[in-house]
């Protein structure tokens, strides 16, 4: 008898493991083994958990019916998150590429065909390595209802599809948290954070200290980020066990945000949960849960701070920057005015950035933290146009954020990174570890300094600051992976330097040329080759003289690396 065909329309989410053929030639036992694990403990749960079905699995890939849009979206992110996570530490890195469509299917038994499939698999084709692609009635579909941002990447021809399609890129590290409009009280001071004391959680008296030391030293290491206002000891513990609210403590000491948490003491192990709190509307816009052996208790401490203390401070920017952006721009305090540069800096977004910065120095000249702000957008502009006169702006506007300010962390970092690319090392040197002395919770600092080693050629001293960054922050800026991609490559750690570079959402220029090395030093030519017309359809004059140059390497030996290389990707001379 045969099987009844039906109709239906339902979310399909097509993966495909990238570079499957050239795994399995260099070690097919490996790849298989990897690849079943990859299927049991991160995909196939991910699908279960979102009620998805797994139609079918072909060896290096999977087709997926979800009846909820909403869910085959939320399964995609949480999969390649997953999949980056697990590629840091994996002996043979895992990457898909994830395509996801919402139209009418054709059902047959336990499969599924239909345009609304095939659309699936073309855009999974499109999508970038560790990326995740959707189509429009996908992106319309979402709406607002998860806490991610989309790149539209305009019409595609797909294969075999007639009409022209419009393709969406889901920016799994640009996302901004997803808050209402939040009503800021009357008279608080924007940024404003209390840190409260942590609860002992265990109830032993003997760890009422524990608790007490990691809120205290949450609180000093936030109060080095000059761009927040952090309430005083005194005034945040005096509440503790006064059986207040958050939004009562709130309203009294008159801040935005509540930092919260508590400690308990399992054996031998202790755990330290920490939330950040919007105030006046009771909202978490952020929680963890640390995990710790209890070998060395003060060395505990200071790492389970710095690791909060680095992503509190940046989800606190990014939900200051969110609330900032709903509000008119001739309302905004200069302090807005430098958020909201930052979010877009962080976008590399220069044009949009700046008149922001310029704005904020118009409400107020002598504002430090804007004069570093403005280093950051000239920064960004050097990186799109390696112009010398920009990195000079650059460097001047940093050296204006220290004068105002000499306890300036963020202008101590961007003067070190300026002096970098002008092969100024030792002063650079000084200038970065005055940054880090200054708040040792500074990742951008850290970042640079990473950069200055592998500029010294200390690679692997550069790749390990840049993974202990990871373990503080799990979803970091994304030009993090651009600095640990250049230590993979100049290791000759070629295929893992790729899954780095590939993980930018917004890619400069240089960041082609670096996947051409890679590639032309795994004799993937053709790969090769498009990378590098992708460098010159933005830089069509460079050559690689020019690239050696602005990429600067201490050594001789690590400047003739990056030479040969690029000779053979096919670079100009």
């Amino acid at each position: 008898m045969a099987e009844q065909t039906t109709r239906r329309l339902s979310a399909i989410l097509a993966a495909d493991v990238v570079g499957y053929s050239s795994m399995m030639g260099i070690d097919e036992a490996g790849t298989v083994a990897a690849l079943r694990e990859v299927w049991q403990e991160t995909f196939n749960p991910a699908v279960t958990a979102r009620h998805g079905r797994i139609v079918k699995m072909m060896g290096d890939g999977a087709l997926v019916e979800f009846p909820s849009v909403v869910s085959a979206v939320e399964c995609a992110a949480a999969i390649q998150r997953a999949m980056g996570q697990r590629n840091l530490v994996a002996g043979a890195p895992i990457q898909f590429r994830i395509g996801i469509n919402l139209g009418d299917i054709i059902v047959e038994g336990d499969d599924i065909f239909g345009e609304g499939v095939n659309i699936a698999a073309r855009i999974e084709a499109i999508a970038k390595p560790g990326g995740v692609s959707v189509s429009a009635s996908v992106r319309e579909n979402v709406g607002n209802k998860l806490e991610l941002a989309f790149e539209d990447t305009g019409e595609h021809s797909l294969k075999n599809i007639e009409q022209p399609m419009r393709v969406y890129n889901v920016l799994l590290d640009g996302a901004l948290p997803k808050t209402a409009a939040m009503p800021r009280a009357s008279g608080t001071r924007a940024g404003s954070v209390a840190v409260l004391p942590f609860s002992n959680m265990g109830g032993d008296p003997e760890q009422d200290y524990f608790a007490e030391g990691i809120a205290e030293d949450i609180l000093t290491e936030l109060s080095r980020f000059r761009n927040l206002f952090v309430i005083a000891r005194n005034s945040s513990f005096s509440f503790k066990g006064k059986g207040l609210g958050t939004q009562e403590i709130a309203r009294a000491l008159n801040v935005e945000f509540i930092v919260t948490g508590g400690v308990r003491r399992i054996g031998k192990r202790v755990r330290v949960a920490a939330q950040l709190i919007y105030s006046p509307t009771g909202q978490e816009l952020w929680a963890e849960r640390y995990d710790r052996e209890l070998e060395d208790i003060f060395v505990v401490q200071d790492e389970v701070v710095r690791t909060i203390v680095v992503t509190l401070e940046s989800r606190l920017q990014l939900a200051i920057a969110n609330d900032a952006s709903k509000r008119n721009i001739p309302s905004l305090a200069a302090y807005e005015c430098v958020q909201l540069a930052k979010k877009y800096v962080a976008l590399h977004d220069a044009p949009r950035a700046m008149p922001f910065v310029d704005r904020a120095l118009q409400l107020d000249a002598e504002y430090a933290v804007a004069y570093a702000m403005r280093a950051a957008t000239f920064y960004v502009q050097y990186l799109q146009n390696a112009q010398a006169s920009t990195l000079d702006e650059m460097a001047a506007a940093a050296r204006t954020a220290i004068g105002l300010d000499e306890g300036d962390s963020i202008g101590h970092a961007l003067l070190g990174m300026a002096l970098i690319l002008k092969w100024q090392y030792e002063l650079a040197a000084s200038h970065l570890e005055r940054a880090i002395s200054l708040n040792p919770a500074n990742a951008v600092a850290i970042a640079y300094q990473a950069e200055l080693f592998l500029r010294n050629g200390d690679f692997a001293i550069a790749l390990k600051t840049m993974d202990e960054l990871l373990q503080r922050d799990p979803i970091p800026a994304t030009w993090h992976w651009e600095i640990r991609g250049m230590a993979l490559l100049m290791l000759r750690r070629y295929q893992e330097a790729i899954l780095a570079f590939s993980r930018q959402v917004h890619p400069f220029w240089y960041i082609h040329g670096d996947l051409a090395m890679c590639h032309a030093r795994l004799g993937h030519v053709g790969e090769a080759k498009v990378e590098i017309e992708k460098l010159m359809s933005v830089m069509p004059e460079m050559t690689i003289g020019r690239y050696v140059e602005i990429d600067p390497f201490r050594k001789q030996e690590d400047r003739d690396f990056i030479a040969e290389s690029l000779r053979l990707a096919g670079l100009p001379e």
